[in-house]
């Protein structure tokens, strides 16, 4: 439905959308270095995705993947400037597990003030946004500033801690394997372990979980720590894998789209994974479609607005 009143604004503004639509996804999906660029922009997307799925899956809605991805670009930055003379392989570990630190702590934040003091996440992981945003911001003007540098960012991380291009030419990095990897762990964590089963109920009813002897408030602090994580992990592949330097505004609201993801995917780890591909070959391709089609970028955005507007249609008709 989104797809389709896009094509009707692309109509409006007199172009082909049978044409745009055609570029779009030939240049992003079919394309070697389109494709390519896809991959790039699917991998934040994917890890930040995945961590907003298992908030929902414990009943808890993060609306702070955008500030966890800046947290998690931090600790790996910190670890790809200030750790050195160590083996690239445990160097990139290292840096990966900072990021995932990062997020979760910034996670657990609004988890704890949910389990303890019955602060509604929402709130809280909203405003943590602004907070991380803006202290990302003062660490590249001030602390980890480049010398003499023409605008806001940190020093290089270590080539040692960069993530290998695995499409050569490219910037395609490997940020897509540890996508990959996550989807594996999440999925069998959800569906074959005790833990899973445990943030499955608190999800569904936190009362017949307490009947049940779960601990509802550890789970929440657990399930926003996770998802903080994994939201940090998409902001490290960044750093390590794109960017190679902490930069002031680096995120284009990867956080925001990982929300319409992750309703999009109906909780199925698989789904997040083709929706995310989906959202990347769009944001892949939109430039292109300008270019080739004079439609312009900001269609993209509005197909992205839409699929949540849509999604969220959906989901009050099933209810009713």
């Amino acid at each position: 439905m989104s797809l389709i009143v896009g094509a009707i604004l692309i109509i409006l503004i007199g172009q082909n959308p049978r044409e745009a639509y055609g570029i779009l996804f030939q240049e992003s999906l079919l394309n070697y270095y389109g494709f390519a660029n896809t991959l790039t922009k699917t991998s934040p997307l994917l890890l930040a995705s995945l961590g907003i799925l298992i908030a929902l899956k414990g009943g808890q809605f993060n609306i702070g993947g955008e500030g966890q991805i800046y947290l998690g670009a931090l600790g790996s930055t910190l670890v790809g400037l200030f750790v050195n003379n160590i083996p690239s392989f445990l160097h990139i570990f290292l840096a990966l597990l900072a990021g995932f630190i990062g997020g979760a702590l910034w996670g657990i934040i609004s988890g704890y003030l949910k389990a303890y003091r019955g602060i509604n996440e929402v709130i809280t992981t909203l405003l943590l946004n602004y907070i991380a945003i803006n202290l990302i911001s003062y660490l590249v003007h001030h602390p980890l500033a480049e010398p003499n540098a023409p605008s806001a960012y940190s020093p290089l991380i270590a080539q040692s801690a960069k993530l290998p291009i695995i499409l050569p030419k490219t910037l395609a990095h490997a940020g897509i394997f540890v996508g990959i990897f996550a989807i594996i762990v999440v999925g069998i964590l959800l569906q074959k372990t005790i833990i899973g089963y445990e943030i499955e109920i608190v999800g569904l009813n936190p009362k017949a979980a307490t009947y049940a002897g779960i601990s509802v408030s550890k789970t929440i602090l657990l399930v926003m720590a996770l998802s903080g994580g994994l939201c940090g992990l998409a902001g490290a592949t960044e750093v390590m894998g794109l960017k190679y330097r902490l930069f002031e505004n680096f995120s284009p609201g990867y956080g925001f789209n990982a929300i319409a993801i992750a309703f999009l995917s109906r909780g199925n780890v698989i789904g997040v994974f083709i929706t995310s591909l989906f959202f990347g070959a769009l944001l892949s391709g939109a430039n292109v479609m300008q270019r080739s089609a004079e439609v312009p970028v900001t269609i993209v955005a509005v197909i992205q607005g839409l699929t949540l507007l849509f999604i969220g249609i959906s989901s009050q008709i099933k209810k009713n």
